[in-house]
């Protein structure tokens, strides 16, 4: 049995240092045995900034698999947007921007869904390339069958529920078959700051499939399945509480259970896990 702790878009420079301190806490005391941070460490990827999230970072017990949000590169400093874009990130959060984790029971594999630029004005929106789909399945082609696998990106791949017509990451069709092929169990990403899981393809939304519904909490077993975190510790919040997700893996399952901030503690949300 492995157990991950799922944690996105901190957003130092606009946290609610209460809240981050309660979260080490938190972490430490469930010691899980893997962090996932799925991006977005800072609000304008200021080296201030950035050395707060380190310093988060650096006081939580268990390993921190990371990759880059779309606000981790600068919008201020354009030559180091255009010629280095992830420098800080890889100063102070972590050398890797596609990092790669793995035991006797699991992988996971991070990929870098920020851009420095866009063919259009909004450049938030994320993408991943042939290429990257290319280098996940040959990572799991390597891999041991028995491995329950798992890709971790800052962007979506999946709207949610509610906005079927949400932005995701461009080319998320073709990189979803591509993972499923390589029988990824889960993706995981954020940048919504709305928690929520879906499972790929089922036959009518929400309709109970083997046992399991879409819903804030579910349980897989390798069918493929996006799990979103809400905002571990930010203000930016939107419409729902401080969140972060503790996912456990046992026996070729998955399942997901958010915890949310009540205000004074962090606990199970409504539905819980199922």
């Amino acid at each position: 049995m492995r157990r991950l702790a799922h944690i996105s878009d901190l957003h130092f420079g606009r946290a609610d240092m209460a809240v981050a301190e309660a979260l080490v806490d938190e972490l430490n005391s469930m010691a899980p045995d893997l962090i996932v941070a799925s991006g977005d460490f800072t609000q304008g990827a200021r080296s201030r900034e950035f050395r707060q999230a380190a310093a988060f970072l650096k006081r939580l017990a268990a390993p921190v698999l990371a990759v880059v949000g779309n606000h981790d590169i600068t919008p201020y400093h354009l030559l180091e947007r255009f010629l280095d874009p992830y420098a800080r990130f890889r100063r102070y959060i972590q050398p890797g921007i596609e990092p790669v984790w793995q035991d006797d029971e699991l992988i996971v594999i991070g990929i870098n869904t920020a851009r420095r630029m866009a063919p259009e004005l909004n450049w938030s929106y994320g993408r991943i390339s042939q290429g990257q789909m290319n280098g996940v399945e040959r990572i799991l082609a390597a891999a041991p069958a028995s491995l329950y696998r798992i890709v971790v990106g800052h962007h979506p791949f999946l709207p949610p529920a509610w906005d079927e017509d949400a932005r995701v990451v461009m080319r998320a069709k073709r990189a979803i078959a591509v993972f499923e092929r390589a029988g990824v169990g889960l993706i995981l990403s954020g940048h919504l700051h709305r928690g929520y899981s879906r499972f790929v393809k089922p036959e009518v939304v929400g309709e109970e499939v083997a046992g399991v519904k879409e819903s804030s909490g579910a349980t897989a077993s390798r069918r493929l399945m996006v799990v979103q975190a809400g905002s571990a510790i930010s203000t930016r919040l939107r419409g729902e509480p401080n969140a972060f997700n503790v996912i456990t893996i046992a026996r070729g399952r998955a399942t997901v259970e958010p915890r949310l901030w009540n205000g004074a503690a962090w606990g199970p949300s409504a539905a819980g896990a199922q």
